[in-house]
């Protein structure tokens, strides 16, 4: 691994003298967040950049964080320096899009918005279409507002892929590169289920003028027996078959996620990539049987070429 700062024409290799590095993601969170420690630092200041790299090359391909260290402290007797930094995407929170309208399909929208201030922002439409005049507010605000809107009205999640510069939204689990553990690679494992997410009563309304105008509900009687009453109202927008819109959204959220969490060793550079919104797969015991799972948290570390990496897994059906 290679751990870099870079600001202006200001170069320092940091791998070395880095005795603690820790990075996460988690979903709904769009920016990765670094910790490290640095022994005896050099010089460094806010909105330098550190860049991790999984080999020992400086190469693109292996690039998996880059953002600015948004705060830091030295220690004055010994220099050593603890820094927090973020994604390049932390900017996205530090600018507000303004008081716009917006019509057209949610994804497309939110390109076009953030396109417009210069960054390098690709994101695929999401099936839905927003009619509204936004209020001014941060662009983590609108994507967070445009993503949940998304998952109500179409059972999507997305999260943000970086690389380098360029900020790509993609739906969970479209990661290019699936890692795939042995399950005698993990240190602990532990399987469940959650209803934390689960409604087993769907309720989607139109309005007209801020009154209703029609009313759909959809209910899932055998659930609702099993784990009790437990309804969402989700608000049609433009979709014109609220029928349609309930039943979907009924079958995509009366369903009990398996959850898993695992603690797992390893050297594989493509998975030091790993982030909230990837899918993984892991091999069973039987060494026959093949699971999916999306990744929901990332807690990794990385100590002596080894990362250790905490993960909170979501089964993928």
């Amino acid at each position: 691994m290679k751990v870099i700062y870079g600001k202006e024409s200001t170069r320092y290799d940091l791998t070395s003298p880095s005795m603690e590095l820790s990075w996460s993601s988690s979903r709904g969170q769009i920016a990765q967040n670094l910790d490290i420690w640095i022994k005896d630092a050099p010089p460094l200041q806010s909105a330098g950049f550190l860049m991790l790299f999984s080999g020992f090359e400086l190469k693109e391909s292996q690039q998996f964080f880059h953002g600015p260290i948004v705060r830091f402290d030295r220690d004055n007797k010994t220099g050593d320096l603890n820094a927090t930094a973020y994604e390049l995407s932390w900017y996205l929170q530090k600018n507000s899009a303004p008081r716009i309208k917006v019509n057209g399909d949610a994804g497309t929208e939110l390109q076009r918005l953030i396109k417009a201030t210069g960054i390098n922002f690709s994101c695929p439409a999401f099936g839905f279409t927003v009619k509204e005049r936004i209020s001014p507010q941060p662009f983590t605000s609108l994507f967070t507002s445009f993503t949940e809107q998304a998952y109500e009205k179409t059972g999507f999640r997305y999260y943000v892929q970086h690389q380098r510069d360029k900020l790509s939204v993609l739906p969970e689990g479209a990661n290019s590169v699936v890692p795939m553990f042995r399950a005698n690679m993990l240190e602990s494992s532990s399987t469940g289920e959650s209803i934390e997410e689960v409604y087993t009563v769907v309720t989607v309304e139109k309005y007209k003028d801020d009154k209703i105008a029609s009313s759909v509900t959809k209910e899932n009687a055998n659930l609702i027996k099993q784990i009790g009453r437990m309804e969402t109202i989700i608000d049609a927008g433009e979709e014109k078959s609220l029928d349609f819109l309930a039943t979907k959204q009924l079958t995509n959220l009366s369903k009990i996620p398996k959850t898993r969490s695992i603690t797992v060793k390893h050297e594989d550079g493509n998975a030091a990539r790993l982030r909230a919104g990837w899918l993984l797969k892991i091999l069973e015991k039987d060494n026959v049987t093949v699971t999916d799972w999306i990744v929901t948290s990332c807690n990794a570390r990385w100590k002596g070429g080894q990362y250790t990496m905490d993960l909170q897994l979501e089964g993928r059906p």
